[in-house]
């Protein structure tokens, strides 16, 4: 962003700031370093064990760009329950057409809401697939996984640098605001930003 033209030279007085991470405890790598971690991590699985079945959580829309990418180096159809498949259909993308599949045994990777990504219900998932795949290697991309997070929302230090890059006069943090307290410490965060 800060190459837009458009935010260069100009001046900010309010910003609406998409504070989900605004603590120092969420200062997690770039989504480039935890999708590359995803990556890597699938391909060293499938090599030692060409049986490995890859399981991305996701959201109702969101994530798209780390199963898409194991699925690149994998070269492997993802599959979707329908509902996925439905909104992923709207991005009218002949790439993620070619992809992804509702057809769960047509896809190395698939995708599952992240409610269901907890130990027991993985564990009933790979023996439901089974003898296809005899290993299962998950992922959770959010970014309140602190093993890898990944998330659409920006983390503390890229709030951090985009405040300081635009300087606005006032921010109106838009998450987490629920309290006087809650609020104060973010302004408190904000004037720190502001004042380096």
């Amino acid at each position: 962003m800060e190459n837009y033209a458009e935010l260069q030279q100009v001046k900010i007085d309010v910003l609406y700031l998409d504070t989900t991470y605004c603590n120092p405890e969420y200062s997690f790598p770039s989504q480039e370093e935890a999708i590359n971690f995803a990556v890597n991590t699938s391909l060293r699985a499938c090599r030692q064990n060409p049986k490995t079945l890859i399981v991305c959580g996701s959201y109702t829309i969101g994530k798209e760009r780390v199963f898409l990418a194991i699925a690149d180096a994998l070269r492997c159809k993802v599959s979707v329950e329908k509902p996925k498949k439905r909104i992923l259909d709207c991005l009218e993308s002949d790439h993620i057409s070619s992809v992804i599949t509702t057809d769960w045994k047509a896809g190395q990777i698939h995708v599952l809401p992240m409610a269901k990504l907890t130990l027991q219900s993985l564990s009933n998932y790979l023996e439901s697939h089974k003898p296809q795949f005899t290993e299962l290697l998950a992922f959770k991309p959010t970014g309140w996984e602190h093993s890898v997070p990944y998330s659409e929302h920006s983390s503390f230090s890229e709030l951090e640098r985009f405040v300081k890059f635009v300087q606005p006069k006032k921010i109106i943090p838009t998450v987490n605001n629920y309290s006087a307290e809650s609020r104060a410490q973010m302004q408190a965060t904000f004037n720190k930003w502001l004042q380096q």
